[in-house]
Order: structure tokens, then C-alpha cells, then sequence
């Protein structure tokens, strides 16, 4: 009898450890698979940043390149009739270069300064973006001295890939003899092959946060004008005497005051008094809506 209630109680202590040791594993289990998947998260958020590093990188590389080119390139001052040579030039760049791009014309000033004739023209329209990058490129890059001093982009209404465009810019001529008409393409050594059509200024280097949305402001219930010095609320008054010409009022605290059609009491006036049923009437407006009251001598209606 005493080895089966040992037996017993060794076989209930061994079920206790099981249970506890199974909630165990299942508990660490558990654990061990949350962990994973914010392993899995943060790899993949670590990979996300990587792939943007690289490409601020490719940017910033680019960016220097062309900024080497351009001061190692030498530039010329050309002997032309503007503005119709600059006119013509862009024409040209745009033409033989595919560029779908639409745009305005205007010279804004023409200065001399010493041999050197200066101009600032405006050129407005627009186009795919890719289109203007490359516009503004070959202003910038290639041989003949331009100078853009600014350009502005905004997104068209529509859902369309135009992008119109503002860009001010600084040509430069000298007087000289010796230059011919021109072949553009004797003016020009580039080509703007290193460009990425794809492009887009308008998406961010780094997406913004979403801003969380501000709780929406209650508005307060509206409250009465308090009470001027002198005013008697009627709704707690009681109409004492009436006269053809007066009457007469005891406010909330029991004093009494003369009033006459036309006075102003609490939110209201009086309107009318009538001494043959001993009334007053009384028009009182609470929220921008009027209301009608007529108090009688002990007696409120």
C-alpha cells in the first residue's frame, strides 16, 4: 500500500515537471520566433539603407564628375547677332537632341560692359523632366560661355509627365570679325549620355515621415454674455405695477426697477406694456434666435 502511494506521488511530480517543462518550451518557442521575425524586419530595413546609401552614393559621384568637367572645360565667347543666335542655339539643342520640350523666348536686358556685350533672356514651357535636365546640361556643359542663374520647376495640374519650367539666363558677345555663320555642331563636344532620363527632382532622397494627423479641435459650446451692471434677467424677475407709460420690475435679488418700452434689459428689451392685463412683453434673443415673453403682475406666462 505504502510503494502505490509513493508510486502515486512520484508519477504526479513527474506530470508537474512535464507541464511545466512543456509551458516552458512553448514559451521559449514562442519568444525565439518573435525574435526571428524582428531579426527578419530589421535585415530587411538594413538592406532597404544600403540600397539607398548606394545610390546617394552614385549621385554624389556623378554630381562630382560633372562639376570636374565643367571647370575643366574651356569655354568661348562667341561674335554673333543676338538674341537670335542664342535663339537659334537652342532650337538646335533641342531638335537634334529629341528633346520634347515647348517653351517661350524672351530677352529681358542687353548691357555693354567694356568689349563685352551681356544679355539675360528668359526662357519658359515645359516638358518631361528628363527633357529639361538635358536642356539645362547642355547650356551649362558645353563650350559656349551660358550662365543659368535660375530655373524653377512646378507639376502641371494633370496627371501628365510635363513639368513646366522658368529659367533665367546670362548669354555673353563680342564684337569680332572673324566669326562665320555658324554650324552649331562645330560649337559642341558633348553629349549628355551620362544623363538619367529617369530622373525625378520631385520624389524626395529620403521619404518624409508621415505626419500623424492632429486631433481635430472641439469646438467650446457657446456661452451668454454675462450680465451687465443694471440689466434684470426676466426669465428670473417678477412684474410688480403697471403704468400706461412704465413698469415696474423686482430682479432676482428683490429690488425693483422702473423700466419703459424700448429699455434694454438682460439679452432682450421691452417691447410693449399693456395696463389693461396688468403684462408686460418682453423680446429676448439667446443664440441668434428671438423669443417672446410676457410677465404679468405675479404671474409669468
Amino acid at each position: 500500500m505504502f510503494a502505490k502511494r509513493n508510486s502515486a506521488t512520484l508519477a504526479l511530480i513527474w506530470i508537474l515537471i512535464l507541464g511545466i517543462g512543456t509551458f516552458w518550451y512553448f514559451s521559449d518557442t514562442q519568444t525565439l520566433e518573435d525574435s526571428r521575425i524582428k531579426v527578419e524586419v530589421v535585415r530587411k530595413k538594413l538592406e532597404e539603407s544600403r540600397i539607398e546609401v548606394r545610390r546617394l552614393t552614385d549621385v554624389e559621384n556623378a554630381h562630382g564628375e560633372l562639376a570636374s568637367n565643367l571647370n575643366a572645360s574651356p569655354k568661348r565667347i562667341i561674335s554673333a547677332d543676338e538674341p537670335s543666335f542664342t535663339l537659334s542655339y537652342i532650337n538646335w539643342i533641342v531638335s537634334s537632341n529629341n528633346l520634347n520640350i515647348f517653351y517661350d523666348f524672351v530677352l529681358n536686358s542687353k548691357s555693354d560692359q567694356d568689349d563685352v556685350t551681356r544679355l539675360v533672356y528668359t526662357i519658359a514651357g515645359e516638358g518631361p523632366y528628363g527633357d529639361i535636365a538635358q536642356l539645362v546640361w547642355h547650356l551649362a556643359y558645353e563650350p559656349i560661355l551660358y550662365i543659368v542663374d535660375t530655373i524653377s520647376l512646378k507639376r502641371r495640374g494633370d496627371d501628365s509627365n510635363y513639368v513646366k519650367f522658368t529659367m533665367k539666363l546670362t548669354g555673353f558677345s563680342v564684337a569680332s570679325e572673324s566669326e562665320e555663320d555658324v554650324d552649331f555642331s562645330g560649337y559642341t563636344n558633348a553629349k549628355a549620355s551620362s544623363l538619367t532620363r529617369q530622373t525625378d527632382m520631385f520624389r524626395p532622397l529620403i521619404e518624409p515621415r508621415k505626419e500623424v494627423p492632429k486631433p481635430r479641435a472641439v469646438r467650446a459650446k457657446p456661452t451668454l454674455p454675462a450680465r451687465q451692471p443694471g440689466e434684470v434677467d426676466v426669465a428670473k424677475a417678477s412684474l410688480k405695477a403697471v403704468t400706461p407709460s412704465a413698469i415696474f420690475l423686482a430682479d432676482d435679488t428683490g429690488k425693483v426697477k422702473q423700466l419703459k418700452i424700448g429699455d434694454r434689459v438682460y439679452l432682450g428689451r421691452l417691447a410693449n406694456i399693456s395696463q389693461e392685463a396688468n403684462s408686460a412683453e418682453f423680446i429676448i434673443t439667446k443664440f441668434g434666435k428671438s423669443e417672446r415673453i410676457v410677465l404679468t403682475i405675479d404671474q409669468r406666462r
